[in-house]
Parts: structure tokens; sequence; C-alpha cells
């Protein structure tokens, strides 16, 4: 996963992440048509003209840039305006230096021509490619170009014969060509007035890729009797009578009048609250309103039950360095995968066996970090809602928590410190995880890693005490020789960063306070050594209380103000309420109830499942509940949202299914019960910034592979619905 922008977005969420906050401030837009979202909706800047903005360079490097696999190379604008690619070394293969542009479209049947000047210093071929910009990268049409030492002037002409992409990429790759060799001398390739146009549209095929958004939104998924019940109605369906129909019958069993609603900032809509909650008897039922029509539901006391075995068992399905058999994993069944020892990067000498583990999102990498937050989450809500989980049917969270705990301590070096990752050096293409057979390094330990892992083996040490001693007590050694390391070592406020040979996720985090404060507040739960408390003091955040892999101080105030014998710092306290209400206080400012105003980051729906967890710890910790924001909070990530969509695989009507994890895109088919990463505003993919150029923020969502930073998935946007469905299901009476 691309972990550098989700690193600097999350700042942005949950109110206020690790040492940052959010001051969110609202801009009215207005619209009430009924919305159809069309991959072919905006055109780029050029679409008259040359397609590729810069080509000429008088804008410097802007939509330009290089990805070297390999190879090494620096770009600048000479003095005669042109741009030169100072090329140090070709790497092993062709792309091990490619210099690339995205920002346009290539429709189906379409005829386009490409010109464009270009010498080297050293004679040389290069490829020049129109491709898919993700999966396979496979080109839409490639070219050998043989450059000279002269400039020349070059021309081709093609036609786009596959589907429409509304976000190729198009590309030159100057790594080894041919009978070149890895040695080949450094050189300069020289580039410029690159222009793409359209010859002839006459033939173009209009894309169907299209989806419909219902005017009305509604949990797709379902309710359970007791729960907040509502719809969201914006376009067609406003100013009217709005009905909840029983598909049984079909008869109206519920309506009221619906008015013009309230401009929502956000979405560019209207929206009104259709609200049934008095609605408690058991069946399937939609909701109607002039002619708009929502998607069916359920209403059901089991109606959560399937979903929350299918979240269970996506973190199954993550399982590395194992066989997946076809009982346990179907279509996705696979050998065992990454099952070398890794070397160590600070030292290629030297080995470790860190088999194990899940693999974190999309692709195939672990990361101690979000590792550790996943399986905290699982250990949480077994704590809390363990009669949830014992029911029948249901995955065994314990064991499959333990299959992380695992891998972690693995990852635990002799003085107590974690390190941060194990990944192959890039990541991998659209392979299954056996066919990534790259190298596997261990990258360096760090602070943040450190202080998650000592944090969830002490929650580890409490929950196994019960049906694993020996277990438990290996935890908690663990947690306490992490512990040690941190009381020796002095903070870290730059946070791990890749050197430049390794481009997997960073999980960027240049504030471990927060890392801290959790690791001494579960410590003190675990053990009521007052030496925890008083560490803990001295690691107080300063910036509000947050769930998520940045921003821990969330599960440290629930840890501490859910302790035996604390002394209750007013401080933690005031601090973990302030952050409840303006939780509260954002959900209720919107018919959808979603806790994110204004900005929706990368992974904004780990922040709404974030938020849900954060209130239903707090009626623990602080005796104060509100079940209407959890209920919210909840409904919006199964279909009550602005998209439409609900953002759980294989769940509801229209559902997330085509998302950028590469075990679902080779097979062609999705695996059920992963989360969605959401709405993204910051547009940080080239697919996203082509297609969702203009859309209101909490619409900036597409359901397409090449989106991985709306479209991705990851264990830890898993974990807290997890956490989120299972106190549901216990606070509306089916469990504890």
């Amino acid at each position: 996963m691309k972990k550098r922008f989700l690193a600097m977005l999350l700042a942005l969420s949950m109110v206020g992440v690790g040492c940052k906050s959010a001051s969110p401030e609202e801009t009215p837009v207005e619209t009430e048509e009924e919305e159809v979202v069309q991959v072919e909706e905006e055109e780029t800047p050029q679409a008259q003209g040359n397609l590729l903005e810069n080509g000429d360079f008088t804008s410097g490097l802007s939509q330009w840039d290089t990805y070297c696999f390999d190879g090494e190379c620096g770009l600048l604008v000479n003095k005669d305006g042109a741009l030169d690619c100072g090329i140090n070394s070709v790497g092993s293969v062709d792309y091990g230096v490619q210099l690339f542009h995205d920002g346009f479209a290539l429709d189906e049947g379409c005829v386009y021509k490409l010109t464009f000047d270009a010498y080297s210093d050293v004679a040389r071929p290069i490829q020049m490619r129109f491709q898919i910009n993700g999966g396979d990268y496979h080109a839409y049409y490639e070219e050998v170009v043989d450059l000279t030492t002269e400039n020349q002037s070059y021309e081709y002409t093609f036609t786009m014969n596959e589907a429409s992409d509304p976000a190729p990429r198009f590309c030159l790759n100057m790594g080894v060509m041919g009978d070149m060799g890895e040695d080949f001398p450094a050189h300069h390739v020289i580039f410029d007035n690159f222009e793409l146009t359209l010859v002839d549209g006459s033939n173009k095929i209009e894309s169907t890729s299209e989806v419909t958004i219902p005017d009305i939104a509604v949990n797709q998924i379902g309710y359970l009797p007791n729960q907040l019940k509502t719809a969201t109605i914006k376009g067609t369906g406003l100013e009217q009578t709005t009905k909840l129909i029983d598909e049984k019958s079909g008869k109206a069993v519920y309506e009221e009048a619906i008015g013009k609603g309230e401009k929502n900032a956000d979405t560019g809509d209207r929206e009104a609250v259709f609200d049934f909650s008095s609605i408690k008897n058991e069946g399937t039922y939609h909701v109607e309103s002039g002619d708009a029509v929502s998607p069916s539901f359920v209403i059901s006391k089991n109606v959560y039950d399937d979903a929350l075995a299918a979240a269970v068992k996506m973190l199954h399905y993550q399982r590395c360095g194992c066989e997946l058999t076809k009982d346990e994993a179907g279509d996705f069944a696979h050998p065992v995968c990454h099952n070398s020892k890794a070397i160590l990067y600070e030292d290629n000498s030297k080995k470790l066996d860190v088999t194990g583990g899940w693999h974190d999102a999309g692709d195939y990498g672990r990361y101690s970090v979000a590792g550790a937050v996943t399986a905290a989450d699982l250990l949480l809500a077994y704590e809390n809602y363990r009669d949830v989980f014992d029911k029948k049917n249901m995955p065994d969270v314990l064991e499959e928590a333990k299959y992380e705990l695992d891998w972690l301590l693995k990852m635990q070096r002799a003085d107590g410190g974690v390190y941060h990752k194990v990944t192959c050096r890039n990541f991998p293409g659209e392979v299954m995880p056996q066919d990534e057979t790259d190298e596997l390094v261990i990258m360096p330990v760090s602070t943040t890693a450190t202080g998650d892992f000592a944090a969830v083996m002490a929650i580890a040490a409490r929950v196994y005490e019960k049906t694993d001693k020996t277990y438990s007590k290996k935890c908690l050694d663990a947690a306490i020789k992490a512990a040690s390391y941190l009381d020796e070592t002095p903070h870290d406020s730059t946070g791990y960063r890749n050197p430049s040979d390794i481009t997997t996720g960073e999980y960027e985090d240049t504030c471990d306070v927060d890392e801290r404060f959790w690791a001494y507040a579960e410590l003190y739960k675990t053990t009521g050594d007052k030496s925890y408390e008083e560490n803990m003091v001295s690691e107080l955040p300063n910036n509000g209380y947050t769930l998520g892999w940045q921003g821990v101080a969330g599960y440290g105030a629930y840890a501490y103000l859910t302790s035996k014998n604390a002394s209750l710092l007013p401080d933690v306290k005031k601090e973990a309420a302030a952050t409840a209400k303006e939780i509260r206080g954002f959900a209720h400012s919107n018919a959808y109830g979603s806790s994110i105003i204004t900005n929706y980051p990368w992974g904004s729906n780990l922040t709404i499942a974030n938020n849900g967890e954060y209130l239903l710890m707090m009626k623990d910790a602080l005796g104060e509940y509100d079940k209407e924001t959890v209920d919210k909070q909840m409904n919006y990530l199964f279909g009550n949202n602005a998209t439409g969509y609900c953002f759980m695989t294989g769940f509801g009507t229209l559902y997330t299914d085509h998302p950028h994890h590469r075990p679902s895109q080779v097979m062609g088919k999705t695996v059920p019960g992963m989360i969605a990463g959401g709405p993204n505003n910051g547009l940080n993919d080239p697919y996203a910034a082509n297609v969702l150029r203009g859309v209101p923020a909490a619409k900036c969502y597409v359901d397409n592979a090449q989106s991985y930073s709306t479209n991705e998935i990851a264990i830890y946007w898993n974990s807290p619905v997890i956490y989120l469905i299972a106190g549901e299901i216990a606070e509306n009476g089916g469990g504890r």
C-alpha cells in the first residue's frame, strides 16, 4: 500500500491524529439532480488539443515524473527548455528507469497521434508505450524507438482497441533494452515537444461503465431490531411522502412527509433523514419516496452475523507463510508463500525466520505497526464482547489474532526493539502471493513499532491468561522487554523512512509519544505495576485521543481509564471526553451521520469505523454512550453514505466489487468481507485524479482496482469494523 501519502492524510482524519489536529471548515455547494457517476464524466483539460499537459516543459517538470525499479535517474529542464533525463544506471530490466505522464484518457475506437523530439548523447533504444496504469500494466500500444545522438522528430499513430481507459499511463522505458547490458554507461536522454492528439473519434465506442446512485441511501446489509434505522433522501426523493415498504406484503408499514432537506457542503446535495427506528419487526424492506427507491435490506436480530464472520475470515485469507487449502479458501487457495528467511537490511550477512503474519493490504508486505493495531482491535473486541464471538459458526478470533502475534514475536530483537517491517524491495505486480519470490528484507527497528508491539502484547497477556497461561506469559515477557527498550531509547521525531532502494509502504510517523503512552497504559492495566503508570504520565499526548495506525492515544486512554486502581488523571478523562464530543458533533451535522467533515482522507472508512469503535470504548471508560452516533457510523459503512456503496465486499446490493487487492485482481473475483478505503478527496492516485476531478469530497470514491487511494483494502480497515459490528450486536441485545 502507498503509505507515504496515507501518513500525511491521516493527520486530517478522526479529529486529529498523532501529534497533529484538524481544523475543519465548510464550503457550501448545492445540486439536486439524481446522480449518475460515469467514468467518462469529466474531460481532461486538453481534450480538444494536446492530451499531454506540459508536453513542451514550459511549466517545468509539472505532470512528468520517473519510476526507477532498480536503475537511477534524475530529471531537469535544461537551458533550451527541453527535458534532460540523466541516467546513471539503467538497472536490470527495461523499466529499470521509466519516465511517465498521467492525467489523460484513451477512448475505445479512437485514433491518436503521438509526436515528440528526442536524442541521447549515447545512441540507444528506448521503449515508448501507452499502458494500463495498474494490474498487469499491459500495453495498449508500444514501440521501440532507436535514439541517435542527433535530435530527431518521431511520429506514431495508433488506435485504442481496448475498453476506454480514463486514466492510462504514457511512459518511456529507458532501462536495459536489447543487448545493452546492465553496465551500460551513464548518459543523458533529451525529450521535447510531446503532443498527443485525437485524429479520428468517429468510431468511438461509448463507455458503459457507469453506476447509478439511488436517491435513497440505506444500510444495505440491514438493521438490528433495536438499532437506529434511517435512510437519507436526496434528489427526486425530496418533498415527497416517504414510505417503508414490507416486501412480503407489499404494503407501507410506516410513512412520513419529507421536506426539501438541508444543503451538505461535502456532498453538494440537499438531503433529508427518514427515521423508521420504531419498526422492529423482522423482515425484508425497502424505502420509497416518489419515484426514488432504495436497495432492499433486512431487519433481523442476526443481520450482522454473516458480515462479522466474513470480516474476520478476511484476515484468514490474508495469512502469509502457510498454505490456504481449497476447503478453507475456496477459489483463493494457494500454496505456501514467503517462506524463505529474510535478510537484515542493516547486515545482509544475517538472515532471520520471520514467516507468518498477515499480508497487510492489497500487496504482500507485513508491517509491525499495522499488524499490532489490527491484532489489538481483535483482542479488545473479544475482551469486551466475548459472547458475540462465542456464537456458533463464528470464526475463532483468538486463533486468528494469535497467527499475527506469533509473527510479531519473531519481529522482536533481543534487546526488545521491534523491526518496522518485512517486505521485498518493491511492490509486486499483479500476482498471487506464492509468485512474489523476490528477496525479503527486514527493515530496522522503530520506536513506533516497538510501542505498538508492547501494547498489543500486554493486551494478549490479559486475553489469553484464561485459555493459555504459557502463551500469556510469553506475551507479557515480550511486552516488558519492549517497554524496557523504550525506557532506554530517546524519542524519535523523524520516524522510520525508506532508504532509496526500498519502495514499499513506510508507515511514516514522526511522533512516538502516543505509542509510548499506549504501551505503558496497557502494561499498567495488565500488571498493576505503578512504574508503568508513572511512565505513562510522562508520555501524555496533548493533541487528541484517537484510534488508527498512526494515532493510538485513544487506545491508551481507554486502557488507562478502565484500569483498576488508576488515579484517573483529570487530563486523560477530560481529553477523552472532548474527543468523543467532537466525533458526535461532526456526526450530527449531516444527514448521513458521517463523523468526517470537509476533508475525506485516504482511508476515510478507517476514520468512520475507528470513531464508532472509540465511542463504544468510551461507554466503559467514561460511562457515556452515544448509541445513535455509533449506529450512524455502522450505517454509513454499509451503504447510508453519499456514494451509495456498501463498502464491504460481497454484501448489499451496490457494493465494492473491484478492490485494489492482488488475489482478487488475479482471480477475477473478489474476496468477501473486505472493507474498502472509501472517499478520498486528496485524489492520490492517477485514476482517481482523472475520473473524480471536481467531485464533492464525500463522493470521491471509485470502485476500480486502479484506484489504490480509494479502493484498496487493509487489515487495519477491517479490524475496527470487526470491533464495531461486535459492539453493535452486543449493545443491541445480542451479546454480553
